[in-house]
């Protein structure tokens, strides 16, 4: 039998981002709790939930799971509202959907969305003539001249614009400001970044911004950038497309499907209401669940197909 500890730090360390690491430790400490606390229904959710990709993060769970693991080692108990927000909270995804957007997530990290993109050439082709540009290059140089952009790299040379969210909602340092350096420069830089449709800067290589396909918590994402003449037919390999968003156990759906649906939940509650009355007779087994098919019109069925419908909500 595997241990649960084991098999949690391998599933945790396949994540592909670093804002989810600290979770290994949070999975560590979970386990040296006392059993009586480790079996709490909030703790056990959240470990769950230490193995799910960030994409599919609603709330920030390092974060979550950091206050709640040290108020049990302190022997404290959550506040009510805490409380209630790790049943809104959920049950994570399946490990099924988390292996899915675990793969897609390593290809996102390296800036690589080609397993989803039919029309490479049309990035290709735009990169290329922007790497030739003599008014791109005449930009940044301008930009490097001005400012010191070592101060704005990550540790892999990487300066990003400020993002742009859902429904054009914009991060919070978006407001205008020119009091500092660095106010004057991620203004300059978002400019530049619309000027030449990039995604940000790698040392002197321009991140031009790319057909995309990301996953949220709340759906997914498709970005068509604004130089890209879109084909729907023949720029998306859209069956790999539908297989990622169909990882988080998306329904079937339509209007004929709604309409039996529909008809099949009002036909089960009618059902609970006479297995009610069938209880309050007395009635009991076989001849029970015969009487209640025959008060729904399902006279020719078996009781299995009753207990079926039974569990329909």
């Amino acid at each position: 039998m595997s241990n649960p500890l084991h098999e949690a730090l391998r599933r945790q360390s396949k994540l592909a981002f670093r804002r989810v690491r600290p979770g290994a430790e949070l999975i560590k400490r979970l386990q040296l709790l006392p059993d009586n606390l480790r079996s709490d229904e909030s703790l056990q959710r959240l470990s769950a939930w230490l193995v799910v990709p960030f994409s599919l993060w609603p709330v920030d769970i390092i974060g979550l799971a950091e206050h709640l693991i040290a108020l049990a080692e302190q022997g404290k108990r959550p506040a009510s509202e805490f409380q209630a927000l790790i049943a809104l909270l959920g049950n994570p995804p399946t490990e099924e959907t988390c292996d899915v957007i675990c793969e897609h997530e390593h290809l996102v990290k390296g800036g690589s969305y080609e397993s989803l993109i039919e029309a490479q050439h049309k990035f290709d082709a735009k990169e290329a003539r922007l790497l030739k540009d003599p008014a791109f290059l005449a930009d940044w140089q301008w930009i490097k001249k001005h400012f010191d952009i070592t101060k704005h790299q990550s540790d892999s040379g990487v300066i990003r614009r400020r993002m742009v969210s859902e429904r054009n909602f914009r991060p919070d340092n978006w407001n205008f400001s020119w009091r500092s350096k660095r106010d004057r420069f991620e203004n300059v830089f978002d400019a530049f970044c619309h000027k030449w449709t990039l995604y940000g800067m790698e040392r002197d290589k321009p991140l031009l911004q790319k057909l995309s396909v990301n996953i949220t918590p709340y759906g997914t994402m498709i970005v068509i950038p604004r130089y890209w003449s879109f084909d729907y037919n023949r720029d998306l390999k859209w069956r790999s497309v539908t297989r990622l968003h169909h990882s988080r156990d998306v329904p079937r759906q339509g209007a004929k499907l709604e309409a039996n649906e529909s008809a099949r939940r009002a036909l089960a509650a009618k059902a609970r209401r006479f297995i009610a009355e069938a209880k309050r007779l007395g009635m009991k087994g076989d001849a029970r669940d015969y009487w209640v098919m025959e008060k729904v019109g399902m006279s020719d069925s078996d009781p299995r197909q009753l207990r079926r419908l039974l569990k329909v909500k």
